[in-house]
């Protein structure tokens, strides 16, 4: 059996909520893999907040809505609210 072979198999046995669990944790790692590869750290940041979104959702499926809803606040809006401010505080260019 092949491996495309059996994620197909998973996928049609498993439900809705399953496959949006899925396709969620699957944006959560290519946003991470993508915040890491900018050379620019304010969309960085940016990414890494909406990844953080996806990261809020999977644990409201998770049925952990304490997790959620700290998630969607802290890495949602006060983590990258914090990371611009430092961005913005130090400089962004080398000096000679």
């Amino acid at each position: 059996m092949s491996v495309l072979d059996t994620i197909v198999e998973v996928l049609v046995s498993s439900t809705s909520t399953d496959i949006i669990a899925y396709v969620l944790i699957i944006l959560s790692i290519l946003g991470a893999i993508a915040a890491l590869l900018q050379k620019d750290l304010i969309r960085a940041t940016i990414i890494v907040g909406a990844e953080s979104v996806a990261l809020a959702l999977i644990f409201h499926i998770l049925l952990a809505p304490d997790l959620a809803l700290t998630q969607a606040v802290v890495g949602t809006a006060l983590l990258p609210g914090v990371i611009i401010i430092a961005i913005y505080k130090t400089r962004r260019t080398e000096e000679d």
